[in-house]
């Protein structure tokens, strides 16, 4: 099966662009000054919004049940594991090794615990939305009580929750700030909330097609083999070998055929040789003309 022609727009770029916890008798946390490069912290944004973290390892004794507060609850691992439960419902996160993301719906108070070992080292955060907030922005709990919806960790996800892993940690004691942390959290959980409203994940043929949508967009041409792969929440061999199965060709190679593509549609508006070449990311001339005159029998000064 031949390699298709990838689509051709010169233009187009696709954009990809608290405590959780409080005992019943106590009050609600309030904010509490953050040591700059704490590595564990809890902090109380605005009313209705609280973020807590670790870099460190979890603070909950084994068996120690706490109550968790109605309302959505987004727990990211990005390095480690996490075993908790929820109302009795265990949720289970980085089991495989990979950063996973799980949103919790509260429509009452339920009863929380880890299950983990103490002091195991963890990279995680979590925020804890309530069901007011929630109210005031228009939103909903994405699912019935305890239910837990796990969007997929794609690239962009992984990205937010490790920038605001890093703005928290570089801690929040102005104004601006804790602004900016707010904004993080806030950004992190409209794109949590997007991917789980995409429902289930696609099927093969589809992520195929949105794997051929993404490298025409532009976006991943200077992205690695990994890149694409966490983008498209797929194994770097699942990738290769579903990708080949439906394109005839490897990632690679029809990246490659793009920036030909590329290339040859500025060799028709007038663009030299050179430019042509640097556009298709090739450093020889000469290797580009190779490699253009076999995907399109003629070399790149002939094109008119």
């Amino acid at each position: 099966m031949a390699c298709p022609a990838p689509a051709f727009a010169p233009t187009t770029r696709l954009c990809y662009t608290p405590t959780l916890f409080s005992h019943p008798a106590l009050p609600a946390p309030q904010h509490r000054a953050q040591t700059p490069n704490a590595r564990r912290a809890a902090l109380q944004l605005r009313s209705g919004l609280a973020l807590s973290y670790s870099t460190l390892s979890h603070a909950h004794a084994p068996g120690q049940e706490v109550q968790a507060a109605a309302g959505l609850h987004l727990v990211m691992v990005l390095q480690g594991r996490l075993h908790l439960t929820f109302g009795g419902q265990a949720q289970r996160l980085g089991e495989s090794g990979q950063a996973e993301l799980a949103l919790i719906s509260l429509h009452r108070p339920a009863r929380f615990e880890r299950k983990d070992a103490a002091g195991l080292a963890e990279h995680r955060l979590s925020l804890q939305i309530s069901q007011q907030w929630l109210d005031q922005a228009g939103l909903r709990l994405p699912s019935r009580h305890l239910g837990a919806e796990r969007p997929r960790m794609g690239r962009a996800l992984q990205d937010l929750g490790r920038g605001l892993l890093g703005q928290a940690q570089a801690g929040a004691a102005t104004g601006l700030a804790r602004l900016r942390l707010e904004c993080q959290c806030l950004e992190l959980l409209s794109e949590a909330l997007s991917q789980a409203e995409q429902g289930a994940a696609p099927s093969p043929p589809e992520r195929m097609q949105l794997a051929r949508e993404l490298l025409d967009s532009g976006a991943a041409d200077h992205w690695s083999l990994a890149d694409i792969a966490l983008e498209l929440d797929l194994h770097e061999n699942t990738l290769q070998r579903h990708f080949r199965a439906a394109h005839g060709c490897s990632v690679f190679e029809y990246l490659r055929r793009r920036r030909l593509a590329r290339a040859h549609a500025l060799l028709r508006q007038g663009a030299s040789v050179a430019q042509a070449a640097l556009e298709a990311a090739f450093e020889s001339p000469a290797n580009f003309a190779t490699a253009f005159k076999k995907q399109y029998g003629i070399s790149p000064s002939q094109v008119k």
